[in-house]
């Protein structure tokens, strides 16, 4: 009866079919987790209610009887109104199934998709976008067929772009293959040039266009990998007339064509050429045409070299005198997490270092970088970095082998010296100027490029990003300590870099691990141990816990602060804004979309200080080195700045030594924050800093160093500029953040600025929050991302349950922000 009810409002079945995770409503109040597994043949329940320990409780049968009436999603459109196998009303069983795993089902009306649907949905999706396509930029179509051969066209594009080649082989021309690179990595066997041939020979039916029929093809054809990392030489297809291969092939392929596994004791280059040649056999024993790949031998050829290099430099770090060679040359010791993070980034050669913050990512990448100076003779390293790490970098690499390195910076014709006399060493370049010496850097042709902070170029559409990516090397590192920030396809465009089909195409990823409701929204994200499998072959990440056992510890505490009279009245103004955008619901237009994020800031701003919002009126003031009145402190209209205050007083007390680190997004905010500390800090005979985005390189080492090495310097006030990459643990104990980011990873970055390794007190941790606010609500929705992130690196985790708010529309999400917000009962103020 439960399970008929729907009373089962989530259900996922692992992989592996062995277990099952429920989340059952009880008959009266509260939710119980269910987990029902097979141990050792048996059935083994657990529960979270207080149900008999001696026999499965009435949650777990739910959790069971829901699997013998599986509701699945419907396969039409959205659209049209969904179709489940669990009739409404009586609970009869409208049309039973078998049983599918990895999916999630809600109760009530809503089924949901599984996985397979959800791909080939998406599929559908991508294909009909490249019909569209083709059929507008409407391509000359030219065959190039050879009697005796498979059809062959050359698709001309009328912009004057390159020529392609496609080719159609199969017993109906359906197994296409194309020349152009969106063919090779989309894995959806069609592309534009693909459809626009097909269009074309709709139009022209003739008795020429039909393929052979006693032909016996081989070519490399890309796959589609879903679970496991793509591999080249396992991208070998063959067909034979009627789709039938000759009896002595099918040692090489398998019923549909592709390539068998090589044999353990046989290289996988071996192995293709074996295939090629006993088909190659095969066809004249049969009288049958051959069609070999044109391309074979080139790509057999570069795929034996690469193979041939991995080995080689394998077999010079196995050397090891190389590793002695370089503990000579390293000014440091290396703590054993580290030396195996150098072993990985070296041996892979192209690799993803993915630590937590503070664990030393730069002097890996360095050691690893002169490992591969050493056995590959990779002599010129590019370095790029935010601007911020330019000279810390530079210092880092001093520190740690004694090199200097150019720091590429200046005018047009200084930058342009600065690379045209590269010969080896270390370049460090910020992600702004690759975008504009993309052509001299590629000139130079570096051996080796190293992405710090790679996070920068998350998002594939920008134009740094593109640029960044054009970059072509033997060997790339990309380091971060946050690899995934808000979604999974940031992730892949980090990863893209390095290998562009590792986690498959981008218009895959998502289909294929996030589970959404029938509206579309995101309830749950599955399939995370399959992603990380694909991702073990060139990530590494450790976190500070598991390695560093000396690492001190690290409390948080946070301070709720509320919002003045004068504070309160323009926040549900722009309160009022923002409900009455998302209330219109539907698309909305660039301007509305402006002022919506304008509303959003504004009561983010109001949060904080109404000071900050009419900063004009206070600019003056605070050009005044004079401390502040009471009065003036009242002005502000910041109850989280008058707490802030007393709060930096009482840390200054505690310790003579102790220094702080205050964040915030807003440099107005942080002035503004200095003002209401300049009494304290100056009565004690103390100062502070300012470190922001708008400091050239000279002043920002000026005001690092004074940071570190002046005793009555206590506070640093810093934007997130100073949240990438500094290290400050030698200075500072105590990060502040005055008010709460929209992403997780932010507030880890800054809190890794001086929770990591070297630092030798505790660390403490201080949050400022408005109660009943919108930035109440964000705390909520970084917690949601950090079960994401959590979820995909943890080895244990195969699917992430999202909380309530996070399966909320965008509507709805930014309605909900606004939910509950302080409200003034002055006339003629919307609430």
């Amino acid at each position: 009866r439960d399970a008929l009810l729907g009373r089962v409002e989530r259900l996922h079945i692992g992989l592996d079919g062995r277990s099952v995770d429920a989340r059952v409503r009880g008959t009266e109040t509260g939710r119980f987790a269910v987990r029902v597994w097979i141990d050792d043949e048996r059935l083994a329940v657990r529960c979270s209610c207080d149900g008999p320990l001696d026999r499965p409780c009435r949650h777990a049968v739910a959790a069971l009887e829901a699997l013998r009436f599986p509701r699945t999603a419907p396969t039409q459109s959205p659209s049209r109104p969904p179709r489940g196998r669990l009739a409404t009303g009586r609970g009869r069983i409208v049309r039973p199934g078998t049983v599918a795993t990895g999916y999630v089902v809600l109760g009530g009306r809503e089924p949901i998709l599984l996985r397979d649907e959800r791909l080939a949905r998406a599929a559908e999706e991508e294909t009909a976008l490249r019909r569209a396509r083709a059929r507008r930029e409407r391509a000359i179509v030219r065959p190039a067929s050879d009697p005796r051969g498979p059809l062959r066209y050359l698709v001309e594009p009328r912009n004057g772009s390159v020529t392609e080649a496609v080719t159609l082989r199969g017993p109906d021309a359906t197994l296409a293959h194309c020349s152009c690179e969106e063919f090779a990595h989309a894995e959806i066997e069609t592309c534009i040039h693909v459809e626009r041939v097909r269009s074309w020979r709709v139009r022209h039916r003739r008795d020429d266009l039909r393929p052979p029929d006693n032909l016996l093809s081989v070519w490399r054809r890309p796959r589609v990998w879903i679970d496991r990392i793509p591999e080249a030489l396992a991208e070998l297809r063959a067909d034979g007339p009627g789709g039938v291969l000759p009896a002595t092939l099918y040692q090489y392929f398998d019923d549909s064509g592709w390539l068998r596994p090589a044999p353990i004791e046989v290289a996988p280059s071996v192995w293709v050429r074996s295939a090629i040649e006993a088909a190659g056999h095969a066809a004249a024993q049969d009288q049958l045409e051959f069609d070999l790949d044109p391309g074979a031998d080139a790509w057999l050829a570069q795929a034996a070299q690469e193979a041939e290099r991995s080995s080689d430099r394998a077999r010079r770090l196995a050397d090891p005198a190389v590793w002695r060679e370089l503990d000579v040359v390293l000014r440091l010791r290396l703590h054993p997490f580290q030396a195996e993070g150098v072993r990985f980034l070296a041996l892979r050669g192209r690799g993803f270092l993915a630590d937590d913050m503070g664990l030393g990512k730069t002097v890996q990448a360095i050691a690893a970088a002169w490992l591969l100076r050493r056995v590959c003779d990779a002599r010129r390293v590019l370095v790029v970095c935010p601007a911020s790490l330019k000279p810390q970098w530079a210092g880092e690499l001093e520190k740690a082998i004694g090199e200097p390195a150019e720091v590429i910076e200046g005018s047009p014709a200084t930058r342009q010296a600065g690379w045209s006399t590269w010969r080896e060493g270390f370049r460090i370049v910020n992600y702004e100027l690759v975008l504009r010496d993309l052509p001299l850097i590629q000139q130079s042709r570096p051996e080796l490029v190293i992405l710090d902070e790679a996070q920068r170029i998350k998002n594939w559409t920008t134009r740094t990003a593109r640029a960044v990516k054009d970059l072509q090397s033997p060997f790339a590192f990309v380091l971060t300590g946050t690899p995934l920030e808000n979604r999974l396809l940031e992730l892949h465009s980090l990863v893209e870099f390095l290998h562009p089909r590792v986690l498959g195409p981008r218009w895959r990823l998502v289909p294929a691990h996030a589970v959404p409701d029938s509206n579309g929204r995101i309830v749950a994200y599955e399939g995370l141990g399959s992603l990380r499998r694909r991702l073990g072959g060139i990530l590494l990440r450790r976190e500070r816990e598991t390695v560093l056992d000396q690492l001190p510890e690290r409390t948080e505490h946070t301070f709720w602060t509320g919002m003045t009279a004068a504070q309160r009245l323009p926040y549900c103004r722009q309160a009022a804004i923002v409900a009455r955008i998302c209330g219109r619901g539907g698309q909305l237009g660039s301007g509305e979309i402006r002022a919506l994020l304008q509303a959003l800031t504004s009561m983010r701003i109001l949060c904080n200080s109404l000071a900050q919002y009419r900063y004009e009126r206070f600019e003056v003031r605070l050009a005044d080195p004079a401390p502040a009145t009471p009065a003036e402190l009242r002005s502000l209209g910041s109850p989280k700045l008058e707490e802030f205050a007393r709060v930096l007083d009482d840390l200054l007390d505690e310790s003579p030594e102790q220094k702080v680190v205050v964040f915030s997004q807003w440099e107005r905010m942080l002035r503004l924050a200095a003002f209401v500390a300049r009494e304290g800090l100056a009565s004690r005979g103390f100062r502070a800093e300012h470190f922001h985005g708008g400091l050239n390189s000279r002043a920002r080492e000026r005001v690092l160093r004074e940071f570190r090495t002046d005793p009555s310097c206590r506070v640093l006030f810093s934007t997130d500029a100073g949240g990438l990459g500094l290290n400050l643990q030698d200075a500072a104990s105590i990060v502040v953040h005055l008010e709460t980011a929209w992403n997780p990873a932010t507030l880890e970055q800054r809190n890794a600025r001086v929770h990591r390794m070297g630092q030798r007190r505790v660390v403490r941790v201080l949050h400022f929050v408005t109660q009943e606010s919108v930035e109440e609500r964000i705390r909520q929705t970084v917690e949601d991302k950090r079960a994401l992130f959590a979820g995909l690196f943890s080895e244990s985790v195969d699917i992430v349950t999202l909380g309530e708010p996070a399966r909320l529309s965008l509507f709805e999400r930014l309605s909900s922000l606004v939910d509950g917000a302080p409200r003034d009962d002055g006339p003629g103020v919307p609430h």
